[in-house]
């Protein structure tokens, strides 16, 4: 004759089952949502990090970027006074691209 168990023992072994399953389903979801949430946290501080060197970046190059229109400026300025010294064609307008490469220096150079 087979023995049967107690039908209070086995409903408390279902419950403890139950019990660990739903901890265990806990678990992984808080554990998914904390994986989620560090991404997020990452994807941040990578995008925060690329606009930093983005504006670092800006700020570096104005200068550099000043510096070369003010060399053209004075280029054009000089080779546009040897032009109309010589009387060659050619003169008022490298005049012209020297007034705009010194006005675009300033437009850089301006403290914010």
């Amino acid at each position: 004759m087979t023995v049967r168990p107690d039908p209070a023992q086995t409903l408390a072994r279902l419950d403890r089952l139950l019990v660990a399953s739903e901890r265990n389903v806990v678990d992984q979801r808080a554990a998914y949502e904390a994986a989620k949430a560090e991404r997020r946290r990452m994807r941040r501080l990578r995008a925060a990090a690329r606009f930093r060197g983005f504006t670092d970046l800006a700020r570096r190059g104005r200068p550099v970027l000043g510096a070369a229109f003010v060399l053209c400026g004075l280029v054009s300025l000089v080779t546009g006074s040897a032009l109309l010294a010589l009387g060659q064609p050619g003169g008022p307008e490298l005049f012209g691209v020297s007034a705009a490469a010194w006005s675009l220096a300033a437009a850089l150079s301006e403290t914010r």
